[in-house]
């Protein structure tokens, strides 16, 4: 008999409300995106590796009216 572990659960996909999703944006916010994470210190560890990259946050959330994160591009 095979294996019915996952049997009968439900998947989702749906994003966790609240949370920033930060990208790494090369070409100083202009080419495509290298890397995106929840975490910004993650985003930032990253952006070091890619000369002229940005963290960008999510554009959704910006749209939303929240201000990205200190040290982020647009941030105070």
């Amino acid at each position: 008999m095979a294996c019915g572990c996952n049997k009968g659960r439900a998947r989702t996909a749906a994003p966790v409300p609240g949370r920033t999703l930060y990208r790494v944006v090369l070409d100083g916010g202009n080419g495509k995106v290298a890397f995106q994470t929840h975490t910004l210190a993650t985003a930032q560890a990253v952006s070091r590796n890619y000369p002229g990259s940005v963290i960008d946050p999510d554009p959704e959330a910006a749209a939303a009216g929240q201000s990205p994160a200190p040290g982020t591009a647009g941030g105070a």
